[in-house]
């Protein structure tokens, strides 16, 4: 029998995916100085792979180095957010095109994948896990993209869901009831697709994203 390694991932890893999951989530605030000693400190790890990890998450955008300072955590600009939903807007109706002209039984199969996510989005909620909630927001809207027949569109999907993470946290703060009228939302938007109603998709579509938008 093959073993299966359980190898713990290298220091400079376990850094980058925390300080990462922190920015995403919030925890760290938009302008937060960030100290490489303190976090390293907090991991139980040297300072050599927090500054690895703070470099390569400088090349990703998410903080700015100032040399003996720290790092910033970078805020979300108005520009990037612009972009960030035009191109999601334009992927998924590209997705939901092609989605709404499958077969009835195809709709139907993609339908309870959404459905399943959102059964998992309310159990989050009901948790107050925020997180996981934000998570399974980017992966609603990634299986959509997933499922609209472009590969190349589905790509840039994944290259943009991190930042739709930490948007979805942002624009839900601690508001549970927020939380749930998007989840409201992914329903409508499921059950449109799953009727092949394009037109209904989009409009539910873009109040669905104009609302956490306003909230940014």
């Amino acid at each position: 029998m093959q073993n299966v390694s359980t190898a713990t991932p290298p220091a400079a890893e376990r850094a980058y995916c925390f300080v990462k999951a922190n920015i995403i989530e919030g925890t760290f605030d938009d302008s937060e100085m960030l100290s490489e000693a303190a976090l390293a400190s907090q991991l139980g790890m040297s300072r050599t792979p927090m500054r690895e990890a703070f470099l390569r998450l400088e090349v990703e955008g998410f903080i700015k180095l100032y040399p003996k300072r720290g790092a910033l955590v970078v805020p979300i600009s108005p520009r990037e957010i612009r972009e960030v939903f035009e191109a999601r807007m334009l992927v998924d109706e590209h997705s939901a095109t092609h989605i709404c002209n499958l077969s009835g039984s195809e709709r139907d199969a993609i339908a309870d994948v959404l459905d399943a996510i959102i059964a998992e989005q309310t159990a989050a909620l009901d948790a107050e896990d925020l997180g996981t909630y934000a998570e399974l927001d980017a992966k609603f809207h990634q299986t959509i993209m997933d499922n609209g027949g472009n590969s190349l569109l589905a790509n840039l999907g994944h290259t943009l869901r991190e930042r739709q993470q930490r948007f979805t946290a942002k624009a839900v703060g601690r508001n549970l009831e927020r939380a749930r009228a998007y989840v409201a939302q992914h329903k409508t938007l499921s059950a449109a697709l799953q009727a092949g109603d394009l037109t209904s998709y989009l409009s539910i579509l873009d109040d669905h994203l104009n609302s956490s938008r306003k909230q940014l």
